[in-house]
């Protein structure tokens, strides 16, 4: 079957112009850019996103942090488990059914300070794939979702 005109004109709408297609697209880019960058430390840019995350709070639960990065617990509990096994958090029950208590443990600091100076490239790196203004939305955008996660 031919798409008739109509079809034409909303599949290039939505492929010219789609925010979601073109921010999965630059998400994995810049993904595999901090990805490629950490690697060598045995961490993916994702379970340092939620390491770092975890240290900001010093001292959360689960419940706390899936709602600041507007995460779904099944994802979270997974990379939670890759980060607990490498003895980087410390968990324990909270006494709210399912919900954990989280810390950051020393080797998890140490983690954080040995990736930073390759996170520090992979992050000039980005900023020049994006660009400065684009980077500074992104990041003031996220700023206030992460802020408005952990009031929710």
């Amino acid at each position: 079957m031919q798409p008739t005109e109509s079809h034409k004109k909303i599949i290039s709408r939505i492929a010219g112009n789609c925010l979601s297609v073109r921010l999965r697209l630059m998400n994995r880019l810049i993904t595999r850019i901090f990805d490629e960058a950490v690697r060598p430390h045995g961490i993916k840019a994702s379970q340092l996103t939620i390491l770092v995350a975890i240290s900001g709070f010093e001292r959360t639960t689960s419940r706390q942090l899936c709602r600041a990065l507007h995460m779904d617990s099944s994802t979270f509990s997974r990379t939670l488990a890759i980060l607990k096994k490498n003895n980087w958090v410390h968990t324990e029950p909270s006494g709210e059914g399912k919900i954990l208590r989280i810390e950051v443990t020393k080797e998890g600091y140490d983690k954080i300070q040995a990736v930073y100076p390759d996170w520090e490239k992979a992050q000039e790196k980005a900023m020049a794939v994006l660009g400065e203004s684009t980077s500074e939305t992104i990041i003031a955008a996220g700023t206030r979702h992460l802020l408005g996660g952990m009031t929710i």
